[in-house]
């Protein structure tokens, strides 16, 4: 895909990744508020290190975005210190579809997860992306637990 580059975002960044996570999150229902694209940034800025995220670019567009969540276990007796990341927002504009920019996304932060001391990644996904996550290598967890909270409320 020569069209198309993949790289870590930046603090220079912020303001273009909140503009692609805006656009995912109107693509899902999701309204714009007021303010939403300084809090996002800022937010995005005050946790970056722990907020990997990659951004897409096709004949000199933003294509898409892929936002993480790196996880430091505490030292644990025994067990070799290593991170794991979780996998927010995987999204590719509507006119750069079908081009291999999520398979991109994908593929770019597993290198980076390769060059670091993440040791596995973990994403929620529709039964309909399985098969494109299964391609890349995705396994189905079978230990997860949660409990939702906003049933308390």
């Amino acid at each position: 895909m020569p069209d198309v580059r993949i790289r870590r975002a930046g603090a220079d960044d912020a303001f273009i990744v909140a503009a692609l996570h805006l656009q995912s999150a109107r693509e899902v229902g999701h309204g714009g508020e007021p303010g939403f694209l300084d809090r996002f940034a800022d937010a995005w800025l005050a946790s970056r290190p722990d907020h990997p995220t990659w951004i897409a670019e096709s004949h000199g567009e933003h294509a898409g975005l892929l936002t993480a969540r790196r996880l430091r276990p505490l030292p644990f007796p025994g067990r070799p210190e290593a991170s794991w990341l979780y996998v927010g927002t995987v999204f590719v504009t509507p006119a750069h579809r079908k081009r291999g920019i999520g398979r991109a996304l994908i593929e770019g932060m597993l290198e980076w997860c390769r060059t670091s001391d993440v040791k596995w990644v973990r994403l929620n996904a529709d039964t309909s992306q399985h098969e494109f996550y299964k391609a890349l290598g995705f396994t189905p967890a079978t230990t997860t637990l949660e409990y939702d909270l906003r049933e308390d409320s």
